[in-house]
Protein backbone atom coordinates (compact mmCIF):
# COMPACT_ATOMS: atom_id res chain seq x y z
CA UNK A 1 0.00 0.00 0.00
CA UNK A 2 1.09 3.92 -0.67
CA UNK A 3 2.29 5.50 2.42
CA UNK A 4 0.95 8.70 3.49
CA UNK A 5 3.03 10.65 6.04
CA UNK A 6 4.97 6.87 6.56
CA UNK A 7 2.24 5.48 7.60
CA UNK A 8 -0.53 2.52 5.77
CA UNK A 9 -3.44 3.76 4.66
CA UNK A 10 -4.95 0.62 5.76
CA UNK A 11 -3.99 1.68 9.27
CA UNK A 12 -5.86 3.74 11.44
CA UNK A 13 -4.44 7.58 12.07
CA UNK A 14 -2.37 7.82 15.23
CA UNK A 15 -4.82 9.56 18.26
CA UNK A 16 -3.49 11.57 21.09
CA UNK A 17 -4.02 9.96 24.37
CA UNK A 18 -7.28 10.23 25.75
CA UNK A 19 -6.00 12.11 28.80
CA UNK A 20 -4.36 14.65 26.14
CA UNK A 21 -7.67 14.77 23.60
CA UNK A 22 -9.44 16.11 26.89
CA UNK A 23 -6.65 18.77 28.03
CA UNK A 24 -6.76 20.00 24.36
CA UNK A 25 -10.43 20.80 24.49
CA UNK A 26 -10.38 21.97 27.82
CA UNK A 27 -7.49 24.96 26.54
CA UNK A 28 -10.07 25.65 23.56
CA UNK A 29 -13.24 26.04 25.83
CA UNK A 30 -10.77 28.15 28.20
CA UNK A 31 -9.78 30.37 25.50
CA UNK A 32 -13.40 31.17 23.71
CA UNK A 33 -14.42 31.74 27.45
CA UNK A 34 -11.85 34.32 28.22
CA UNK A 35 -12.65 35.45 24.50
CA UNK A 36 -16.23 35.73 25.20
CA UNK A 37 -15.38 37.26 28.56
CA UNK A 38 -13.28 40.05 26.98
CA UNK A 39 -15.84 40.91 24.99
CA UNK A 40 -18.77 41.34 27.47
CA UNK A 41 -16.13 43.58 29.41
CA UNK A 42 -15.27 46.15 26.67
CA UNK A 43 -19.12 45.94 25.65
CA UNK A 44 -20.70 46.17 29.11
CA UNK A 45 -17.73 49.03 29.88
CA UNK A 46 -19.33 50.90 26.66
CA UNK A 47 -22.78 50.52 27.89
CA UNK A 48 -21.98 51.86 31.43
CA UNK A 49 -19.87 54.45 29.93
CA UNK A 50 -22.77 55.60 27.46
CA UNK A 51 -24.88 55.65 30.85
CA UNK A 52 -22.64 57.57 32.87
CA UNK A 53 -22.07 60.44 30.60
CA UNK A 54 -25.62 60.80 29.28
CA UNK A 55 -26.37 64.26 30.37
CA UNK A 56 -28.00 67.27 28.69
CA UNK A 57 -25.21 69.47 31.09
CA UNK A 58 -22.27 69.04 30.11
CA UNK A 59 -22.39 72.27 29.14
CA UNK A 60 -24.84 73.78 31.59
CA UNK A 61 -23.15 77.65 33.36
CA UNK A 62 -23.04 79.15 36.63
CA UNK A 63 -25.66 81.22 38.30
CA UNK A 64 -23.77 84.53 37.75
CA UNK A 65 -22.90 83.57 34.34
CA UNK A 66 -27.26 83.53 33.81
CA UNK A 67 -27.56 87.04 35.80
CA UNK A 68 -30.52 88.75 34.30
CA UNK A 69 -31.19 91.81 35.40
CA UNK A 70 -34.86 92.44 34.25
CA UNK A 71 -35.94 89.53 36.30
CA UNK A 72 -35.28 91.40 39.60
CA UNK A 73 -38.57 93.67 39.06
CA UNK A 74 -40.38 90.48 39.51
CA UNK A 75 -38.50 87.81 41.50
CA UNK A 76 -38.37 89.04 45.38
CA UNK A 77 -36.95 88.43 48.70
CA UNK A 78 -40.06 87.32 49.68
CA UNK A 79 -40.86 85.01 47.10
CA UNK A 80 -37.51 83.12 47.96
CA UNK A 81 -38.99 82.71 51.36
CA UNK A 82 -42.26 81.50 50.50
CA UNK A 83 -40.36 78.61 48.19
CA UNK A 84 -38.88 77.46 51.23
CA UNK A 85 -41.95 77.85 52.97
CA UNK A 86 -44.08 76.19 51.33
CA UNK A 87 -42.07 74.46 48.16
CA UNK A 88 -43.94 76.73 45.39
CA UNK A 89 -44.37 80.26 44.69
CA UNK A 90 -46.81 81.61 42.12
CA UNK A 91 -45.37 85.56 40.37
CA UNK A 92 -47.81 86.84 38.23
CA UNK A 93 -47.91 89.43 35.39
CA UNK A 94 -43.41 89.31 34.78
CA UNK A 95 -44.49 89.79 30.91
CA UNK A 96 -46.20 92.91 29.56
CA UNK A 97 -48.94 92.35 26.83
CA UNK A 98 -47.10 93.35 24.36
CA UNK A 99 -43.77 90.53 24.68
CA UNK A 100 -46.68 88.00 25.88
CA UNK A 101 -48.34 88.12 22.64
CA UNK A 102 -44.68 88.51 20.69
CA UNK A 103 -44.16 85.24 22.64
CA UNK A 104 -46.85 83.39 22.20
CA UNK A 105 -46.63 83.76 18.21
CA UNK A 106 -42.88 82.95 18.56
CA UNK A 107 -43.77 79.73 20.39
CA UNK A 108 -46.42 79.14 17.93
CA UNK A 109 -44.10 79.44 15.09
CA UNK A 110 -42.02 76.72 16.45
CA UNK A 111 -45.28 73.91 17.05
CA UNK A 112 -44.35 72.18 13.51
CA UNK A 113 -40.23 71.52 14.34
CA UNK A 114 -42.42 69.82 18.25
CA UNK A 115 -42.14 66.37 18.43
CA UNK A 116 -43.57 63.30 20.72
CA UNK A 117 -42.02 63.10 24.59
CA UNK A 118 -39.98 60.02 24.76
CA UNK A 119 -42.13 58.86 27.76
CA UNK A 120 -44.54 56.69 27.48
CA UNK A 121 -47.35 58.43 26.14
CA UNK A 122 -49.69 56.65 28.99
CA UNK A 123 -47.69 59.65 31.46
CA UNK A 124 -47.63 62.52 28.67
CA UNK A 125 -49.32 63.39 25.85
CA UNK A 126 -47.96 66.88 25.14
CA UNK A 127 -45.92 68.10 22.08
CA UNK A 128 -42.15 69.56 23.43
CA UNK A 129 -38.93 70.95 21.98
CA UNK A 130 -35.80 72.02 23.52
CA UNK A 131 -34.63 75.82 22.89
CA UNK A 132 -31.52 77.94 24.08
CA UNK A 133 -31.12 81.38 23.67
CA UNK A 134 -28.60 80.86 20.75
CA UNK A 135 -30.18 78.14 18.64
CA UNK A 136 -28.91 78.58 14.60
CA UNK A 137 -32.97 79.21 14.41
CA UNK A 138 -34.34 82.60 15.81
CA UNK A 139 -36.29 82.05 18.39
CA UNK A 140 -37.67 85.52 18.23
CA UNK A 141 -36.37 88.57 21.31
CA UNK A 142 -39.70 88.34 23.30
CA UNK A 143 -39.31 84.02 23.32
CA UNK A 144 -35.34 84.65 24.15
CA UNK A 145 -36.20 87.37 26.82
CA UNK A 146 -38.76 84.70 28.44
CA UNK A 147 -35.53 82.06 28.45
CA UNK A 148 -33.28 84.28 30.02
CA UNK A 149 -35.83 85.09 32.88
CA UNK A 150 -35.94 81.53 33.35
CA UNK A 151 -32.24 80.98 33.79
CA UNK A 152 -31.25 83.93 35.32
CA UNK A 153 -33.71 82.23 38.74
CA UNK A 154 -30.89 80.73 40.17
CA UNK A 155 -28.99 83.95 40.59
CA UNK A 156 -31.70 85.13 42.77
CA UNK A 157 -31.77 82.16 44.03
CA UNK A 158 -28.00 82.21 45.74
CA UNK A 159 -28.49 85.87 46.50
CA UNK A 160 -31.23 85.89 48.59
CA UNK A 161 -30.06 82.80 50.10
CA UNK A 162 -32.25 80.06 49.55
CA UNK A 163 -31.70 77.53 51.55
CA UNK A 164 -33.29 74.60 50.74
CA UNK A 165 -30.71 73.58 47.79
CA UNK A 166 -27.28 75.23 47.08
CA UNK A 167 -24.53 74.40 44.24
CA UNK A 168 -26.73 75.02 41.66
CA UNK A 169 -26.07 74.73 37.75
CA UNK A 170 -28.13 76.44 34.81
CA UNK A 171 -29.05 74.30 31.82
CA UNK A 172 -28.63 76.23 28.70
CA UNK A 173 -31.97 74.74 26.86
CA UNK A 174 -35.33 75.23 28.25
CA UNK A 175 -38.21 73.03 26.66
CA UNK A 176 -40.91 74.31 25.15
CA UNK A 177 -44.41 72.38 25.87
CA UNK A 178 -47.50 72.51 24.29
CA UNK A 179 -50.68 70.15 24.83
CA UNK A 180 -53.31 70.45 22.47
CA UNK A 181 -57.45 70.54 23.51
CA UNK A 182 -57.74 66.81 22.94
CA UNK A 183 -57.55 65.48 26.24
CA UNK A 184 -53.74 65.39 26.50
CA UNK A 185 -52.49 65.33 29.74
CA UNK A 186 -49.62 64.91 31.88
CA UNK A 187 -50.07 62.23 34.80
CA UNK A 188 -49.03 62.95 38.22
CA UNK A 189 -45.49 62.76 39.03
CA UNK A 190 -42.47 64.64 40.40
CA UNK A 191 -39.78 66.21 38.25
CA UNK A 192 -36.74 64.88 40.24
CA UNK A 193 -36.21 61.06 40.45
CA UNK A 194 -35.25 60.05 44.07
CA UNK A 195 -35.69 56.40 43.15
CA UNK A 196 -32.54 54.05 44.37
CA UNK A 197 -30.13 52.79 42.10
CA UNK A 198 -31.65 49.11 43.35
CA UNK A 199 -34.57 50.13 42.42
CA UNK A 200 -33.91 51.11 38.88
CA UNK A 201 -30.70 49.41 38.08
CA UNK A 202 -27.60 50.46 37.70
CA UNK A 203 -27.84 51.06 33.89
CA UNK A 204 -31.41 53.66 34.66
CA UNK A 205 -30.04 54.88 37.25
CA UNK A 206 -26.80 56.36 35.63
CA UNK A 207 -29.02 57.61 32.76
CA UNK A 208 -31.46 59.36 35.27
CA UNK A 209 -28.71 61.90 36.55
CA UNK A 210 -29.74 64.69 35.48
CA UNK A 211 -33.11 63.81 36.81
CA UNK A 212 -31.63 62.58 40.40
CA UNK A 213 -30.22 66.01 40.85
CA UNK A 214 -33.07 68.40 40.15
CA UNK A 215 -33.87 70.67 43.09
CA UNK A 216 -35.60 73.71 41.15
CA UNK A 217 -38.64 73.56 38.27
CA UNK A 218 -39.55 77.03 36.87
CA UNK A 219 -42.44 77.05 34.35
CA UNK A 220 -43.57 80.14 32.58
CA UNK A 221 -47.07 80.20 30.97
CA UNK A 222 -47.19 81.86 27.34
CA UNK A 223 -51.13 81.54 26.68
CA UNK A 224 -53.71 84.42 26.76
CA UNK A 225 -53.40 86.51 30.60
CA UNK A 226 -57.03 85.99 30.77
CA UNK A 227 -56.98 81.87 29.81
CA UNK A 228 -59.97 80.05 30.84
CA UNK A 229 -59.45 77.18 28.71
CA UNK A 230 -58.35 74.31 31.49
CA UNK A 231 -54.80 72.46 31.44
CA UNK A 232 -54.37 73.63 34.86
CA UNK A 233 -51.03 72.61 36.85
CA UNK A 234 -52.44 70.85 39.83
CA UNK A 235 -49.95 70.70 42.90
CA UNK A 236 -50.30 67.76 45.19
CA UNK A 237 -50.28 68.68 49.16
CA UNK A 238 -47.50 67.24 50.67
CA UNK A 239 -48.86 65.44 53.73
CA UNK A 240 -52.03 63.91 51.15
CA UNK A 241 -54.85 65.74 52.13
CA UNK A 242 -56.56 65.80 49.11
CA UNK A 243 -58.65 69.21 49.86
CA UNK A 244 -55.07 70.55 50.29
CA UNK A 245 -54.60 70.22 46.60
CA UNK A 246 -54.21 73.47 44.50
CA UNK A 247 -54.77 73.92 40.77
CA UNK A 248 -52.87 76.58 39.42
CA UNK A 249 -54.67 78.72 36.09
CA UNK A 250 -51.64 78.49 33.28
CA UNK A 251 -52.74 82.49 32.21
CA UNK A 252 -50.11 83.95 30.53
CA UNK A 253 -46.98 85.53 31.82
CA UNK A 254 -47.22 83.61 35.32
CA UNK A 255 -44.45 82.22 36.65
CA UNK A 256 -44.33 79.26 38.96
CA UNK A 257 -41.23 78.19 41.00
CA UNK A 258 -41.46 74.85 43.16
CA UNK A 259 -39.61 72.25 44.64
CA UNK A 260 -38.54 69.62 42.38
CA UNK A 261 -38.19 67.00 44.78
CA UNK A 262 -41.11 67.16 46.89
CA UNK A 263 -43.84 68.67 44.64
CA UNK A 264 -45.80 66.02 43.01
CA UNK A 265 -47.75 68.26 40.27
CA UNK A 266 -49.72 67.08 36.95
CA UNK A 267 -51.23 68.69 33.99
CA UNK A 268 -54.86 68.84 33.38
CA UNK A 269 -56.90 68.64 29.98
CA UNK A 270 -57.30 71.76 28.34
CA UNK A 271 -59.94 72.48 26.84
CA UNK A 272 -60.50 75.27 23.76
CA UNK A 273 -56.78 76.39 22.75
CA UNK A 274 -53.09 74.92 22.66
CA UNK A 275 -51.90 75.08 26.20
CA UNK A 276 -47.85 76.67 25.91
CA UNK A 277 -45.89 76.31 29.18
CA UNK A 278 -41.72 77.12 29.01
CA UNK A 279 -40.10 74.98 31.51
CA UNK A 280 -36.55 75.02 32.84
CA UNK A 281 -35.00 72.48 35.66
CA UNK A 282 -32.51 73.47 37.56
CA UNK A 283 -29.62 71.31 39.48
CA UNK A 284 -27.79 71.16 42.46
CA UNK A 285 -27.38 69.64 45.74
CA UNK A 286 -30.08 69.09 48.26
CA UNK A 287 -29.13 70.71 52.15
CA UNK A 288 -29.36 69.18 55.18
CA UNK A 289 -32.43 70.29 56.96
CA UNK A 290 -33.61 70.13 60.19
CA UNK A 291 -37.39 69.06 59.96
CA UNK A 292 -39.32 71.25 57.70
CA UNK A 293 -37.42 74.22 58.48
CA UNK A 294 -33.79 75.86 56.82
Amino acid sequence: NSCIGGWSCSQPKPTLPRGRDHQMNFIRRLSFDRAALGIVTIASAGVIGEAATRSSLHDAQSPTECRYPPLSSFVTKDHIRQLEEKSVVVIHSVLSDATLRYARENAEALSSKMYESLNDSDVRQDQILSIRENDEHDHGDALVHCIKLLRGIPFLLSKFGYCTSHSHIVPRQCQLAMFKPDGSVYVRHLDRCNFSMQEMGLLGWLRASDYRHRVVTAILYLNAPDWGGGGELRLFDENGNDEENSDIIPSGGKLILFDSSRVEHQVLPSNFEDRYALTCWFNGDLTQMCGDKC
